[in-house]
């Protein structure tokens, strides 16, 4: 069962953290409903679990916060069962691309749930100052464009870039939905499983509903004769 369908919305608001939880289906017109302020800043996945039993004691929804972690927890375990004994692409995943910035907090634990290395960000802790050339040094396997926009978005921010992209010498490239990644909530559980895809597609199949695209250098046509 997926999220929203255990009877939860969960809306998180990455680093500042302002979390609301509530029913998705009230009992009643004007039923209860909470807005919830989380003083305490998430940073990883693991905190993101945690934190769903902590809103589920909060507004008297325990019983549901225990079964919406075990179902998270439970494609998680997923991931990591179709991964595990295989190799770990080199990943590096960019959240900004001018200026330039590697993702952190959630997202390393998360390409390395999903079978992969992330060589520029650690988990857990704000994303290091890099610059172009020093992702080049880093030499990643996969490249994967994630700035916190929708995926059409992505993609051309990424074509814009593109000389700087393809000059990190990455084997695949990918431009994703940078939404998904981008609050600790249990959609990162989603992005988990398209990363998984991302990095071992033979392994672990691409969650539903979820868009992605392949980079490629963009088509130059020749100039017209005069």
């Amino acid at each position: 069962m997926r999220p929203g369908t255990s009877g939860w919305d969960v809306l998180g608001h990455a680093a500042s953290l302002n979390i609301a939880i509530r029913p998705a289906d009230p009992p009643q017109l004007g039923g209860p409903s909470w807005d919830i302020e989380c003083r305490m800043r998430i940073a990883t996945l693991s905190e993101m679990l945690e934190e769903v039993i902590h809103l589920g004691e909060a507004t008297g929804m325990e019983e549901h916060a225990h079964e919406l972690r075990g179902e998270l927890e439970g494609r998680l375990a997923t991931v990591r069962a179709a991964v595990a004994g295989t190799g770990s692409p080199r990943v590096v995943a960019l959240q900004r691309l001018d200026p330039v910035r590697v993702a952190g907090f959630w997202i390393p634990e998360m390409i390395s749930i999903a079978g992969g290395l992330d060589v520029a960000g650690d988990p857990g802790l704000t994303p290091p100052k890099v610059s172009w050339g020093e992702l080049e040094s880093l030499r990643p396997d996969v490249i994967v464009v994630m700035p916190e926009v929708p995926l059409e978005d992505a993609r051309a921010q990424a074509m814009e870039h593109w000389e700087r992209i393809a000059a990190l010498g990455a084997m695949h490239l990918f431009a994703v939905d940078g939404t998904l990644f981008a609050d600790p909530a249990p959609r990162l559980v989603d992005a988990v499983e398209l990363l998984g895809h991302l990095l071992h597609p033979d392994l672990v199949d691409p969650p539903g509903a979820v868009e992605f695209t392949a980079l490629r250098a963009p088509v130059t046509r020749p100039a017209a004769d005069t």
